[in-house]
């Protein structure tokens, strides 16, 4: 019983099997025959008829139905443009094999067929991404093998379908007497360093004698098989160059018209370990996305740099893990314009494979022969603006009561000196027996000031009447001393702020200078947003920013100028100053003016963009790319240049001097009101003795 169990699956795999063998053998002899039903019109070799056979079995194993499938052939006549599938291609030998292909394919109905010719006009694309490619190639009417391919692959590059890193089948149309592998060879390089591509396929002959299939013969063709090479670019020791072509598979005329070996034709090229090869990157773009730590020289007067950023130590993590050696271009330190067409325009000549920093994901920058990964870090621009000042401590305390209360404590002060000394200097009886301290005037205002400032009295009234109106006068200077306390220290802890500017608008109507550069505005003219062009048209002191770390510094240390920025950016180079706490010296608005993603960018058709964009996604969560930001942060605090220094702030704070200036403010006013009152005296004094020695002489 356990027997049975156990050889059932076996059995029923082998069914299996044979059934899918028996399928595919049927499948492929209804293709035979109904291509040779389909010749009885066309003049075929039996090896041009195997061509047809054996690229249809790769297109129909190999290439994934429903996606857009291109047929490209070689030039051919100046009348033949590229066309849609429809147009009937002249019936010309050269093209015969051609046009029983295409009706075959097209016959199945698994893929959209696309016809391309480099001769003619352009038709509209549609924007759909290639998935496979099958080119006709060989040796034009007086050029090479050179320019035809490159003809052919010029002619693809310029549709926004084009895809490199598809899959490419080309086929030798005619015969050479350049061996097979050293033509594949030859045929690789050509699409390698035109294109950047690299899983193609060169299916070449032996020979290709003429010899028609209607033609009734005995005679044998000279080429008995089809051979079908490749090449990979990170294999015994090559980096990414074409020295020689691997073959894959035959395709045999005898034995049922098969591969010999069925081997995968489209495997897979980049390895996991790339075995140290080098890849050259250049960079652009400020701290702390680029920074420069180390330039040494070396031979020939070359020079090598060490960098390390954001947008760096990103590109050395995926570096390592795939076994890349790294090697820095000359960074590009600014964000002008300049710099970014410098970086891609290195990018373009192959000077440099992949680019990053502070690479906007924008259509300015995403041409149709870059390719970009996937976003690592989001890029906010904001308007930075210098945070509101406090207010001094003498304007806090005259803003503790409104104008009113105090012109009311001031009237109470002179009223109740003026009861105080009235109720002391009455006719009645129950008068005469006050003390002689409430009797005088400037006696009645130095009790009434005192106890408003809870200072004790020299005496206390000695009357009911007295006492009663002293108690509630205290009464009322209590409450006034508890509040206006209250209050005076939670100003001394709580500071208080000017008003903050929040808007375009306010900052528009604000003494703030504004700093602009022109990489910000190149930018922004991608974008739309009239408001911030109104601001900008109409704001009349406004700065270039070129150098951006100035116009930081400029903000942190003088606070009179306004610019929009990464708060990243802006952090760094606080930091980098000494700044313990940013958020005090500026404050970004609420509002993003400009928002996007920072990316890496490639050569269209790099074929190790997918394992970046694999290793960048590990790399981002788990939470790298956040520790990286706190160490950098750190370090710039550690070697800051001791230009600027801030009070550190906390829960504790240092009672100074002004902290104490409303007193002396206060004292200054006594001690000039005591001083006029005593040179009055003075004078009336001397008025008085001069009247009296007037009269007792007359």
């Amino acid at each position: 019983m356990n027997r049975q169990i156990f050889y059932k699956p076996m059995h029923f795999s082998l069914q299996t099997a044979v059934a899918d063998m028996l399928f595919s053998m049927l499948l492929l002899l209804t293709a035979v025959t109904q291509v040779r039903l389909a010749l009885t019109d066309f003049t075929l070799t039996t090896d041009q008829l195997h061509t047809v056979l054996c690229v249809f079995n790769v297109a129909h194993r190999h290439f994934a139905p429903a996606r857009p499938l291109v047929v490209s052939m070689p030039r051919t006549t100046k009348d033949v443009a590229r066309s849609p599938l429809s147009d009937p291609l002249p019936h010309r030998d050269e093209l015969q094999t051609v046009s029983v292909l295409l009706g075959k394919l097209h016959e199945e109905t698994r893929w959209p067929i696309e016809l391309f010719r480099p001769s003619g006009d352009i038709t509209a694309d549609r924007s759909v991404l290639h998935h496979s490619y099958i080119l006709f190639v060989r040796k034009g009417e007086g050029s090479s093998l050179n320019e035809t391919i490159e003809n052919q692959v010029e002619n693809l590059k310029y549709s926004t379908s084009w895809n490199p890193r598809g899959r490419f089948l080309v086929v030798v149309t005619e015969s050479s007497n350049e061996p097979g592998h050293l033509l594949a060879t030859h045929i690789c390089s050509i699409l390698w360093h035109v294109a950047g591509i690299l899983n193609v396929v060169v299916l070449t002959p032996n020979k290709l004698p003429y010899n028609p299939l209607h033609v009734m013969s005995t005679t044998r063709s000279s080429a008995d098989r089809l051979n079908l090479y490749t090449w990979f670019p990170f294999k015994l020791g090559v980096c990414g160059e074409v020295n020689d072509v691997i073959l894959l598979d035959e395709w045999v005329f005898q034995n049922n018209f098969t591969f010999s070996h069925n081997a995968d034709l489209y495997p897979t090229k980049v390895p996991n370990d790339l075995m140290g090869c080098p890849i050259k990157v250049g960079t652009v773009g400020l701290d702390p996305y680029v920074i420069m730590t180390e330039n040494f020289p070396q031979k020939f007067g070359s020079s090598a740099n060490k960098l390390t950023g954001l947008s760096v130590e990103i590109i050395k993590y995926v570096c390592e893990k795939i076994n890349l050696t790294y090697v820095f271009l000359p960074p590009s330190v600014s964000i002008e314009i300049e710099s970014y067409a410098k970086a891609l325009t290195e990018l373009e000549e192959r000077l440099s494979e992949v680019v990053t920093g502070m690479i906007p994901l924008s259509p300015v920058v995403l041409l149709s022969y870059f390719e970009a990964t996937i976003p690592y870090l989001n890029v906010r621009f904001k308007t930075i603006v210098p945070c509101t000042k406090t207010i001094p401590g003498t304007e806090n305390l005259l803003t503790i009561f409104s104008l009113s209360v105090w012109l009311t404590i001031c009237l109470v002060l002179l009223l109740t000196a003026a009861v105080f000394w009235c109720a002391s200097n009455g006719p009645y009886r129950f008068v005469r027996n006050e003390i002689h301290t409430f009797r005088s005037l400037s006696s009645c205002f130095q009790n009434t000031w005192a106890i408003l400032l809870a200072v004790s009295v020299p005496q206390q009234p000695t009357t009911s009447n007295c006492r009663i109106f002293f108690f509630l006068y205290v009464c009322f200077c209590f409450a006034i001393n508890t509040v206006f306390q209250a209050f005076f220290v939670s100003y001394l802890v709580e500071k208080k702020y000017e008003k903050k500017i929040e808007t375009l608008d306010e900052l528009l109507n604000s003494d703030v200078v504004y700093g602009y550069y022109p990489a910000l505005h190149f930018g922004a003219s991608t974008v739309s947003y009239p408001e911030f062009v109104t601001f900008f048209e109409r704001k009349e002191r406004k700065e270039d920013c070129s150098d951006m770390r100035k116009c930081v510094e400029r903000m942190i240390t003088k606070r009179d100028i306004a610019i929009i920025i990464d708060p990243v950016l802006a952090t760094y180079i606080a930091k980098e100053l000494g700044t313990v706490d940013v958020s005090k010296l500026f404050c970004p608005q609420d509002e993003t003016l400009i928002s996007g993603f920072a990316t890496v960018l490639f050569k269209k058709g790099n074929p190790l963009i997918n394992r970046f964009n694999i290793l960048m996604r590990r790399y981002l969560e788990a939470g790298f790319l956040r520790r990286l930001w706190a160490e950098l942060q750190h370090r710039a605090s550690l070697r800051r240049d001791g230009r600027f220094r801030e009070a550190i702030g906390g829960m504790f704070f240092a009672f100074s001097i002004s902290h104490l200036m409303p007193a002396f403010v206060v004292l200054l006013v006594g001690t000039l009101f005591s001083s006029a009152v005593f040179i009055g005296e003075l004078i009336v004094n001397c008025l008085y003795k001069r009247r009296t020695n007037i009269e007792f002489l007359l």
